[in-house]
């Protein structure tokens, strides 16, 4: 069963008593944004404003896709006003739903066309990109690939890690490698890092540590988790990929607000979004220990946040991903099943049935020793 089912059917389970636990007169906000990045913010907006939220947070485990599965378990009778996600192919799967409200709020001019619904049902702000974190101590800067296909040289044999593309911003990069390259040549790619030994971890926090603490050479991930292991004083950088004339870019992401449809507290959730688009949490953002890429050009950020003008950026659009993930997500959830083995990543599935099958019939014929009549065994 994939994340999704699971935790809609946890949430069906809980959702009559999860009513009477949120206030009626609290704005609701679900929230897959990391809660250390956004508690701040939502607790500014309510001093500045005086309107209550009621923020419900995913885990990282099961990041973004567990909230969209409680919207969809939700949607007859909806709780959430407002979804803070962290990315935006989840948002464009609630849009395809019709689970969303038109509004296109004033705060989001100077926002780039590119991070925002032409519909107007979702709005993004404070991007992060999808990075190679390296270990200065274990690899030189000129031993890097150039190109997410380079990490299938061997010379990354045993020293790449990589999330399980299941949730979150990963899950996000497989839709756009499946969208841009079609499903052979990423299914291909799968392969090639699966024969390379790729070290699979479940989220992108689990993927900067491996490489911070020195037990893989590269990996990849989001810019704010590698500025997060930076802070902490590990030896690592963020390194850019395909950023060639002919490559394919750097994924950015951002994240997306949006408006659920049937939002019971409309104005309260419009002010929301006006707050969380604007230029001055942009900054706010990119200051942060999150570190993340303004969207409008001209807003200050530190020197370590690389200017979204100054990333080649993947070309394929977010509704061109959602697109690829409703096709074959049923793909992902085959190949990349839970309990896989995290060091040689799913494959590893197939020998664990065949030792436990061989130790089945090891069982069977000690099992049948043991019964058999003392003369048949002599005979």
């Amino acid at each position: 069963m994939n994340p999704l089912s699971r935790g809609a059917c946890t949430l069906l389970v809980l959702l009559a008593g999860s009513k009477t636990l949120i206030g009626q007169d609290s704005l609701v906000v679900y929230v897959s944004h990391d809660q250390e990045h956004s508690q701040a913010l939502i607790e500014r907006f309510q001093k500045e404003t005086g309107v209550k939220v009621d923020a419900q947070y995913d885990t990282e485990d099961n990041k973004t896709v567990g909230l969209v599965g409680r919207i969809l378990a939700e949607k007859a009778s909806p709780i959430a006003d407002v979804f803070w996600n962290n990315e935006c192919a989840q948002t464009e799967r609630l849009k395809a739903m019709g689970l969303l409200e038109i509004y296109r709020s004033p705060s989001a001019e100077g926002i780039p066309a590119a991070f925002k619904d032409p519909d107007g049902t979702w709005t993004g702000f404070g991007a992060r990109a999808r990075v190679l974190i390296w270990n200065s101590t274990l690899i030189q800067e000129s031993e890097l690939p150039r190109t997410l296909k380079d990490l299938l040289d061997p010379k990354f044999r045993e020293r790449f890690a990589m999330a399980r593309p299941l949730t979150g911003t990963t899950l996000t990069h497989a839709g756009a490698l499946y969208a841009e390259l079609g499903p052979e040549e990423t299914e291909r790619w799968f392969d090639g890092l699966e024969r390379n030994l790729v070290r699979w971890e479940r989220g992108n926090a689990q993927v900067s540590r491996v490489v911070a603490e020195g037990t893989r050479a590269v990996g990849l991930t989001d810019t704010d988790d590698v500025h997060g292991r930076f802070l902490e004083g590990a030896p690592v950088r963020a390194h850019y990929l395909d950023q060639d004339p002919a490559g394919i870019g750097t994924l950015v992401i951002p994240n997306s607000v949006m408006i659920l449809k049937g939002a019971k507290r409309g104005e309260a959730a419009r002010r929301f979004v006006d707050f969380l688009i604007s230029g001055a949490v942009e900054r706010e953002l990119a200051f942060g220990r999150a570190a993340q890429i303004p969207l409008r050009p001209g807003v200050e950020a530190p020197p370590h946040v690389r200017p979204a003008s100054e990333i080649k950026s993947s070309a394929v659009s977010f509704a061109e991903i959602g697109r690829a993930l409703e096709t074959y997500k049923s793909r992902l959830d085959r190949r990349f099943v839970e309990g896989a083995n995290p060091t040689r990543g799913p494959r590893s599935t197939s020998m664990t049935l065949w030792l436990s099958l061989g130790a089945l019939a090891i069982a069977l014929v000690f099992i049948w020793l043991a019964v058999k009549p003392r003369g048949a065994r002599h005979g």
